[in-house]
């Protein structure tokens, strides 16, 4: 953020902030899907026990989509790196 904040182009203000708020984004959007998982396990972070979970088709189609956003921004993806 900084980085492009002070040794950006002549748009840098604008891309430093949309930079700041799909991370952002990205980062609350698996925030949640992480936090859905842990309560949803009993208050657990072992991947075994995520693995355990009776979760429905349409619970395991959101948090894919879910995690998947997220790390779409976080690795840069296409469409979201602009």
């Amino acid at each position: 953020y900084i980085i492009i904040g002070v040794w950006g182009g002549p748009r840098r203000v604008y891309a430093a902030f949309k930079f700041f708020l799909y991370t952002l984004l990205g980062s609350l959007l698996m925030l949640v899907a992480l936090i859905y998982l842990y309560y949803k396990s009993g208050g657990s972070f072992d991947i075994v026990t995520w693995h355990k979970l009776p979760l429905s088709l349409h619970t395991q189609a959101l948090l894919f989509f879910a995690f998947f956003a997220a790390f779409s921004v976080k690795v840069p993806m296409w469409p979201v790196h602009t």
